[in-house]
């Protein structure tokens, strides 16, 4: 993993990317790399703490917006929409707004209808309350009674699985974001879960990408060493995503994990298309340093094999 890292940090497109922002990529050791380019990655946040949602919007030149288009690519952030294998114990679907909820729902099925075979699927959430803008996708979706992330995810799973009544439905309230819950449908010979995982700082934020992968694996999914997971996204979030499932699934469980990602600005519903600014996209190259740091710094001295070939499918 280390090596994968190692290269994404030391490319041609990211050196590119942080010269045109006035940064000279440092040489030297990785670790002193990762440290220096979350640092400097500071001048691509828009987020300040919030959700992607409460992001601000910046308008770029062209130069730079043209930049951006062309080192998505290279940088992981496009292009890793078909998974490596046809057959995953686990399918996990990350969690998002109401909108991104139902497309990654939709895109899982179609990934599954069209030859991805897997014992259990698992929506990932949270029990966010969701924002007016997600209140107003999901009165344009048709989906009523949506107020947390965890309502919407579940309804994309219901639309995009035509599932029935669920089987069980447990929940646990808790104080700040210290409550979780989990729905279990039966699908066929598979089940299939919407789950919102408690935060393991639930005083102060949701849960997480790592909050709900960790969550899964310990409580629902248990995933025994050498099962392979395929996680369903959005094509700009596949690094970061990435990362934080190598952290928590391989180097913790033993997984093998495939990521990959939908493409919006392709989707045919209207209501679920749309382009990312660029400073969305710089966004989220900021966030592949943070997890591709936090990766690194959990790494043991040696990694396995295996966990290195999960690696390098999609860094």
């Amino acid at each position: 993993m280390g090596a994968a890292i190692d290269d994404w940090t030391r490319s041609p497109a990211l050196r590119a990317l942080v010269t045109a922002f006035g940064g000279t990529l440092p040489v030297g050791h990785l670790s002193h790399r990762l440290a220096w380019l979350d640092d400097f990655s500071l001048v691509w946040d828009t987020r300040n703490g919030g959700e992607r949602h409460e992001s601000r919007r910046v308008d770029h030149g062209q130069d730079i917006r043209e930049l951006v288009d062309h080192v998505a690519l290279s940088l992981g952030l496009r292009g890793r929409h078909r998974p490596g294998r046809r057959y995953y114990q686990h399918v996990l679907i990350a969690g998002g707004g109401v909108r991104t909820c139902v497309a990654r729902s939709l895109f899982a099925a179609d990934l599954i209808s069209g030859g991805v075979v897997a014992d259990q699927v698992s929506g990932l959430g949270s029990l966010r309350p969701i924002a007016d803008k997600e209140r107003d996708h999901a009165r344009y979706l048709g989906l009523t009674g949506i107020e947390t992330e965890f309502d919407g995810m579940d309804a994309g799973l219901q639309r995009a699985f035509r599932l029935d009544r669920p089987v069980v439905d447990e929940l646990m309230v808790g104080g700040g974001f210290s409550g979780w819950r989990v729905r279990t449908y039966r699908f066929g010979s598979r089940d299939i879960r919407t789950l919102a995982a408690p935060s393991t700082e639930p005083a102060t934020r949701r849960a997480n990408t790592a909050d709900t992968l960790e969550f899964w694996a310990e409580q629902v999914g248990r995933p025994e060493p050498g099962d392979n997971v395929l996680l369903v996204t959005t094509d700009l979030h596949v690094p970061f995503q990435h990362c934080d499932a190598l952290r928590t699934l391989t180097l913790r469980h033993g997984c093998g994990v495939d990521t990959v990602g939908l493409e919006p600005q392709g989707l045919a519903d209207p209501h679920l298309r749309h382009v990312y600014p660029t400073s969305a996209v710089l966004q989220e190259v900021r966030s592949a340093v943070r997890s591709m740091r936090a990766l690194y710094e959990a790494l043991p001295p040696v990694s396995s094999i295996a966990s290195r070939n999960a690696s390098e499918r999609c860094l």
